[in-house]
């Protein structure tokens, strides 16, 4: 019996993958109108996070006298950083949930099934979206890029006293199916544009997050 559904968050419940690159873009752009440096940050570190991504930026512009002569990386990068996680909340609030994002979250929670977040975005801003899209009270927990997705999963297993095959986590990119794999619970890959070609290989596939539910109750 399936006990807890665990939800990634960009591009899985909301529509987001774009927005979150493309603000890199617009908080750089007064200093970097080509994006030719942040182009080059996410050809050479496409697996950092936003700290990681803003303090290269902010060292590519010093380094290249963009920015005034006595910037500071460690003042550049935490500039940068908050404007990002400013631009993305407001955009995030407002873009386009997946379809059937809100429908599957009311139906797994009249199931009596226990709703998680573990997302690549940190704890703090994500919980502040939720809010912010009312969807706060769907979820007993969010788990954010403070920790891995395995290790977020295992801290839910414990949260929740939930076995891993009574476990199924939701997403759309390598790092949910991998973390799934290395925790080894049920795993369940969305298909939508952006979605990894790895993850589309997976067994269990949604279109529409309104079968979510009868795909979960086929699992149990």
């Amino acid at each position: 019996m399936i006990k807890c559904v665990v939800f990634d968050f960009d591009g899985t419940l909301v529509d987001s993958n774009d927005i979150k690159r493309e603000t890199f873009f617009e908080i750089a752009q007064p200093w970097d109108a080509s994006g030719q440096v942040v182009d080059e940050v996410f050809l050479r570190w496409p697996t950092a996070d936003r700290y990681g991504k803003t303090r290269k930026i902010a060292e590519a512009l010093i380094s290249r006298k963009l920015l005034p002569v006595d910037s500071c990386v460690e003042t550049w990068s935490q500039r940068l950083a908050e404007d990002y996680t400013t631009s993305c909340e407001n955009a995030i609030t407002r873009c386009p949930e997946r379809p059937g994002a809100s429908q599957a979250l009311r139906d797994l929670t009249a199931m009596g099934l226990l709703l998680y977040v573990n997302s690549g975005t940190p704890a703090g801003p994500l919980r502040r979206i939720l809010e912010l899209r009312n969807w706060s009270h769907f979820f007993q927990t969010v788990y954010g890029a403070e920790g891995s997705k395995a290790g977020n999963l295992e801290d839910i297993a414990s949260a929740c006293g939930a076995a891993r095959h009574e476990m199924v986590h939701v997403g759309d990119q390598l790092d949910d199916l991998r973390g799934a794999q290395q925790f080894g619970c049920h795993f369940v890959a969305i298909v939508a544009r952006g979605t990894a070609p790895e993850v589309m290989e997976n067994d269990l596939l949604v279109e529409d997050l309104r079968g979510l539910s009868a795909l979960v109750a086929s699992l149990s």
